[in-house]
């Protein structure tokens, strides 16, 4: 599904693929950050646990696929969970590629 993202660095809005819709699920943090309970684009599924999503600012940045949340660590973070699935493996995409702890 084409959306309308925006691109601070040429200040205008582009058209990108969305691939799916996840919920942050966690504690909101950042005026354009992640709020609670907010329904966000999935642009990309990248591996080293992480996902570009368009945020509250309207633009798309890289979050934690396994705990989203700001670099500065000032906020525990959240999770995800699907919402829609535009491409058919969407949560097989965020598990391969999140976070596993070594053993």
């Amino acid at each position: 599904m084409k959306i309308k993202v925006y691109q601070s660095e040429q200040n205008e809005y582009v058209e990108m693929e969305s691939i799916g819709k996840v919920k942050y699920v966690g504690e909101s943090f950042g005026v354009d950050g992640l709020t609670n309970g907010n329904t966000y684009d999935v642009i990309e599924v990248l591996e080293d646990d992480l996902i570009r999503v368009v945020d509250d600012s309207g633009e798309d940045y890289l979050y934690s696929i396994s705990n989203p949340r700001p670099l500065d660590e000032n906020s525990k973070g959240g999770k995800w969970e699907i919402v829609e699935d535009y491409i058919d493996n969407l949560k097989d995409l965020m598990k391969k590629n999140a976070y596993k702890p070594s053993v």
